[in-house]
């Protein structure tokens, strides 16, 4: 018996020892990462993502970011930039000269993301499956000479009764009228992106620049004034603006002009006291800058600016207005994983209780992970008061970009249309939803068919048809070859560049 026992003692011996120094290991590897990775934003757990995504991506491109010379060599990370954006990159100290971390303490985050990830992501949870939508006339509006569309802008003119459109490949607007006749606009420099009234009969564009990532500040606001006929750029050298509003921050009666700029690497929320263009704007935040809302939040009577940021470090935060054209400095009412992939925000009443709650999408896919991810979808985070959300509704959808409130069949109730982009979905017609209000924030989705001819990227609500109800705007945006040929493959002869959903009398019952 002993002769037996004590080699099966040895070998259990070993192995609590090896168990032990694994535990050790991964316990530091962890610290680490938390140390590391928190300090530039929120930790990332390795259950979000596969191992192989982990050690053959993402942790390559923290290492260039940590300035570890042979990750930055790999990845090629100066290849294919001009100088001027070297230039920016190296001034922003992206890619440091010499390394952050030691080859130790990385190697124990590599160990320690392999260890404990999986080998792949489960499965979304089960939802409610769509049904049908009623109440909606679709109409297809095709652009003579755009065969693969990119609208990268579909915006809703209520005071003119128009839909502006404008396509990336052509860097060219349009203006579609109430009786559906198309006019071009004058020229831009890049794709539009954002639309804002700034007076009656005065409205400004912003132009992104470059639609793909890049640190260049080459977007630009632009200003049609039908009052003068006038047709002008008013703010250049912009990094990748995506947003912009008017306000009277100050109270002063001078409309004030915010610029969310996304940048890259790079960027802000850039305040333009009294509407001045000519001088240094107040700049919050950082990269990122998705878009903004005004809302005094805290009740003391001045309007306070509440910001989506994406990009690596994902939140949603508020400056708190002090007056006289100060903010206190940035509080985050909701921080994100870097790999919740941000995309949208509105802040409305959900639940009808009188505090304005957050309607958030996040599916953001285009990364260095991009494999479908359980978590992605669309979720509202409801007011607890005191700058406090917690969230309260979540519908799992994969590529998730934008969620918009509309109250589509008139029963006093919030609905929402959403659109996922950044997907593969096996139904192609589920790419739009809309949500029907039932109540206590239970939402039953409603699909249509004509949605499978396209990939939407840009939506937009409103009053279209001069009816007094709401109507939705779809934008189709084909970024590469591959997806305009899936789309024919699937037997679509023509792509529209916008999908119209006219509100009919069907979907006020």
């Amino acid at each position: 018996m002993s002769y037996h026992f004590k080699p099966i003692l040895l070998f259990s011996l070993a192995s609590l020892v090896c168990l032990f120094a694994n535990a050790q290991s991964a316990l530091k590897g962890k610290t680490i990462a938390e140390s590391y990775c928190g300090s530039c934003h929120a930790y990332p757990a390795p259950s979000l993502l596969p191992k192989e995504i982990w050690t053959k991506k993402v942790l390559p491109q923290m290492a260039a970011y940590m300035g570890v010379k042979e990750a930055q060599d790999s990845l090629g990370v100066w290849e294919e930039k001009s100088a001027a954006e070297i230039a920016i990159l190296k001034r922003l100290n992206v890619y440091p000269t010499t390394s952050q971390i030691s080859e130790v303490d990385f190697k124990s985050i590599v160990d320690f993301y392999a260890a404990e990830a999986p080998s792949a992501l489960p499965d979304q949870n089960t939802k409610e499956a769509p049904q049908p939508l009623v109440g909606f006339s679709p109409k297809r509006l095709f652009i003579e000479g755009i065969q693969s569309p990119k609208t990268s802008l579909v915006a809703i003119n209520e005071e003119r009764a128009e839909l502006l459109i404008s396509d990336a490949s052509t860097n060219q607007l349009y203006a579609k009228d109430i009786n559906d006749e198309l006019f071009t606009l004058p020229p831009i420099g890049s794709p539009a992106v954002h639309f804002v009234k700034r007076a009656v009969n005065v409205y400004d564009f912003l132009t992104v620049g470059s639609i793909a990532p890049s640190d260049l500040s080459q977007g630009a606001l632009y200003e049609m004034d039908l009052n003068s006929s006038s047709w002008s750029e008013i703010l250049d050298q912009l990094p990748r603006p995506v947003d912009a509003i008017w306000e009277d921050l100050e109270l002063d009666g001078k409309p004030d002009l915010l610029i969310s700029n996304y940048g890259h690497h790079g960027g802000n929320l850039s305040v333009y006291r009294d509407g001045i263009l000519g001088i240094t704007p107040i700049q919050l935040g950082g990269a990122g800058a998705r878009k903004m809302e005004i809302q005094d939040l805290n009740g003391d009577g001045k309007p306070d600016i509440i910001a989506l940021f994406c990009q690596g470090n994902e939140r949603l935060s508020i400056f708190y207005n002090k007056g006289n054209g100060e903010f206190d400095s940035e509080k985050i009412l909701l921080r994100f994983s870097p790999l919740m992939g941000s995309s949208y925000f509105e802040m409305r009443d959900m639940n009808g209780d009188g505090k304005l709650d957050l309607l958030v999408s996040n599916g953001d896919n285009w990364d260095y992970s991009s494999v479908s991810k359980p978590y992605h979808g669309f979720r509202i985070y409801e007011n607890e008061g005191d700058g406090r959300f917690k969230e309260a509704w979540f519908y799992p959808q994969y590529g998730a970009a934008k969620a918009m409130a509309l109250d589509f069949d008139g029963d006093g109730d919030l609905d929402l249309a959403t659109i996922a982009f950044y997907d593969e979905l096996q139904n192609p017609e589920q790419q739009f939803l809309l949500f029907e209000n039932q109540g206590n924030l239970n939402f039953a989705p409603k699909y249509l068919s004509e949605a499978a001819m396209g990939k939407w990227l840009t939506m937009d609500i409103g009053d279209l048809d001069g009816d007094g109800d709401p109507d939705i705007v779809l934008g189709a945006y084909l970024h590469n070859t591959l997806e305009y040929t899936k789309l024919r493959i699937q037997g679509i002869e023509e792509i529209p560049s916008v999908l119209i959903l006219e509100n009919t009398p069907a979907g006020r019952q």
